[in-house]
């Protein structure tokens, strides 16, 4: 081997050839002296070498130094050349980069290397690194034909706002840039996931979900495109990619674990055998004939039909052309018996929501089944009441117009005033002025164009958000009366004119403490919470998710707090305990987004009084009423969809979790909270039994439904209890922040 003639050396390497150049340093391959190996040595540009460059060259070295992690790059040495220019060593990649492959037809490679990526950035993540540059070309193999995540010349750590870049600054490259990252606003690790989502659909289909003949085209595709639908054949990851490429950071997967978990119900579908020799050759024949190009498919198909025809005519029998006398029009009446009575007429059909199909006959009912289905995509692509003329709102709206009191565009007004009731209270949380007021002003002008009466969907709507305007005065009080908070107030108060407070319930609202309201720093404060009012009057915040499995392994890590004795709550001999089940394995496989179980109501205390020293706030069990309330603003309903539990009267509503599900797989209800149905029971503040010495409790309570009920159980009565260090294999828990002692 020679060594290139270059106007510098690095000490202790022979720079054998250049390997690429990017936007501020060359990467060469040399071979360390002293190991006898290659390595890739990445040396900043001297010529373009201004003082931003140099502070990114030297933030990807530190921020690489922090991540160890097999599925990201790590670094050797770092130093200076003979001439002065900054150079940090890296392993060599001899595998290329993920650009350069095609898996459109290797859907179990887009599963392996999509997942060793949502690891990666989960890592990233968790040390509060933002990549924002996650791109094939930044992902390179290795000589195991292993995926590394490389080039965070542009990433942004801790030294700032942790997971947060600075407003105004766009960086990364426009085909995978999420849509807050077009703007330039600030960003934290759903941003990657977002461009994440975009590399698998890309590997999906060789295509760009979102295009355009330059930069700035294509940014503002991703911010106003709705997203594209994957070919037939990719059909099953389209949930995923919905979710992954919402244009709301709040509506996409919060964090890389929960990505990870839709991958695996992915790997399990299609891993599912299939049910027979037969359905597998037609699903072959199926996916041949897709991969045939629409229009050579379209012209086949016109060519099968026309040869069907003929053949249909060619068997025909000839008509009768013998001449025939005519026939009197009454000649054959008394020949044919008049029937004894009418037939019964035949059952109408119904769907599985016990609704009847619309009839394909009908011009109105064609109409309305177009519009409903119209709605139902606007949805998913968060067009609820805006832009005017364009939104699910319009839609069910001109249904309401012609059928004033049609069930499914009653439901589904409804849902957009529900969705629109979450975004307004997560803009309020997330101190967003700007979209806290439009959410609140698009509810009431949806609420009184559409004529809904006073009754309950207001006054949740109208008592969630007072309790977040409450806790956000409490919490910033000098805000108030020159921000959105002000306007917030004036609507609910046109609101609350049919909807009064109980003036006793309002003085004890006004005698409780405030809530303080949760900030986006989440080492600082804990889980996010959703405000609610219980049935006395008094605010109080709920966990948005239960806790998971994650969560609990850090506190048990921290704290060296031993396994609860596990117990299967509904099972034939609930005395015997699980075998040798506890959080760790309960006898089924869960990750770290799934919710904790095997867990006591100890441990459940335990861990609100941990969580409250690491947060400087009051944590605890919620009180029945507490409960109660979330359980009822949400309607806790375990219809398809919204809940995981273990069996449903319909068909076709398989979750793909015979067990626990990730938290917040299922869509949040009303106010904002993910599985107060389904899932696993939670534990309550309640003693179901007194102990033999008072006041000690013997059994304390937990209720809802979990992966083991079915639809027939209902979620606000469901109910058990059990000693204090027992937990059971679909019992977690959730907690409320208590208010915080009034200033004085």
């Amino acid at each position: 081997m020679t060594q290139l003639k270059l106007p510098f050396q690095v000490p202790g390497y022979r720079i054998l050839r250049r390997l690429g150049s990017g936007g501020m340093a060359t990467v060469w391959l040399a071979l360390q002296e002293s190991l006898s190996r290659p390595v890739a040595i990445k040396v900043l540009a001297g010529e373009r070498a201004d003082e931003e460059l140099v502070h990114r060259f030297e933030n990807e070295a530190r921020v690489i130094a922090q991540l160890v992690h097999p599925h990201i790059v790590g670094i050797f040495d770092v130093g200076r050349t003979s001439n002065g220019q900054i150079y940090y060593t890296m392993p060599y990649l001899p595998g290329g980069d993920l650009a350069s492959r095609n898996l459109r037809d290797d859907p179990e490679g887009v599963l392996a290397i999509v997942r060793a990526l949502a690891e990666a950035l989960a890592c990233a993540h968790d040390h509060g690194i933002v990549h924002r540059d996650v791109k094939p070309e930044n992902v390179l193999f290795d000589s195991l034909d292993r995926p590394l995540l490389t080039d965070f010349g542009i990433a942004l750590g801790g030294t700032r706002h942790p997971r947060m870049t600075r407003e105004g600054a766009t960086v990364g490259s426009s085909g995978y840039m999420s849509p807050e990252q077009a703007r330039g606003q600030p960003l934290d690790g759903r941003s990657d996931l977002y461009s994440l989502g975009v590399v698998c659909y890309e590997l999906l289909t060789g295509e760009l979900p979102f295009t355009g003949p330059d930069a700035l085209a294509v940014a503002l595709a991703h911010v106003e495109k709705p997203v594209p639908r994957l070919p037939m054949t990719r059909r099953l990851w389209q949930p995923l990619i919905d979710k992954a490429l919402a244009k709301q950071p709040d509506l996409r997967f919060q964090s890389a674990e929960e990505l990870i978990a839709a991958i695996d119900v992915i790997e399990r579908r299609l891993r599912a055998p299939a049910r027979s020799s037969a359905s597998r050759k037609w699903r072959m024949l199926l996916q041949g004939v897709l991969a045939i190009p629409r229009r050579t498919r379209a012209l086949l198909l016109g060519a099968a039909l026309l040869a069907l025809l003929v053949l249909l005519l060619s068997l025909m029998p000839a008509p009768d052309r013998t001449a025939s006398a005519p026939v009197p029009a009454n000649a054959f009446v008394d020949a044919v018996p008049a029937p004894a009575s009418a037939p019964p007429p035949a059952p109408a059909a119904v769907t599985a929501d016990g609704t009847a199909p619309a009839d394909t006959a009908d011009p109105l009912a064609q109409a309305r089944l177009a519009r409903l289905q119209r709605a139902t995509e606007l949805i998913a692509r968060d067009q609820l009441a805006m832009p005017a003329g364009d939104s699910a709102a319009d839609e069910y709206l001109a249904i309401l117009a012609i059928e004033p009191v049609q069930p499914d565009a009653v439901r589904g007004l409804e849902q957009v005033l529900g969705l629109l009731a979450q975004r307004a209270t997560i803009a309020i949380d997330r101190n967003d002025d700007e979209a806290a007021r439009a959410a609140v002003q698009e509810w009431h002008a949806l609420a009184r164009t559409a004529k809904f009466a006073p009754g309950p969907l207001s006054d949740a709507f109208v008592s969630t958000l007072r309790a977040a305007v409450e806790a956000e005065r409490a919490t910033h009080p000098a805000r108030v009366r020159a921000s959105v908070l002000a306007g917030v107030d004036a609507t609910l108060a046109q609101l609350a004119g049919a909807h009064a407070p109980d003036p006793a319930k309002a003085a004890r609202r006004r005698a409780d403490p405030p809530l303080a309201a949760p900030r986006p720093e989440p080492a600082a404060n804990g889980p996010r919470v959703v405000a609610l009012t219980a049935a006395d009057g008094h605010a109080f915040g709920i966990m948005v998710n239960e806790v998971t499995r994650g969560e609990w392994r850090r506190f048990a890590e921290a704290t060296g707090r031993p396994a609860a004795r596990c117990r299967a709550g509904n099972a034939l001999l609930s005395f015997v305990r699980a075998r040798k089940a506890d959080w760790r394995d309960p006898g089924f496989e869960q990750g770290d987004a799934h919710p904790a179980v095997c867990v006591s109501w100890d441990d459940a205390n335990a861990y609100a009084q941990w969580l409250g020293a690491r947060t400087g706030a009051s944590w605890r069990l919620p009180n029945a009423d507490e409960w109660s309330a979330a359980a009822r603003a949400a309607g806790a309903g375990t219809a398809c969809g919204s809940a995981n539990i273990g069996a449903r009267s319909g068909a076709g509503c398989n979750d793909g979790y015979e067990y626990t599900a990730p938290v917040g797989l299922h869509a949040a209800t009303l106010p904002g909270v993910h599985d107060i149905a389904g899932n696993v029971s939670e534990w309550i503040d309640v003693c179901a039994r007194p102990g033999r010495a008072q006041p000690a409790c013997g059994e304390h309570r937990y209720r809802g439904t979990s992966w083991r009920d079915d639809d027939g159980s209902a979620n606000g009565s469901r109910e058990g209890s059990a000693g204090a260090t027992t937990g059971f294999v679909e019992v977690g828990f959730r907690l409320v922040r208590e208010a915080p002692a009034p200033r004085s």
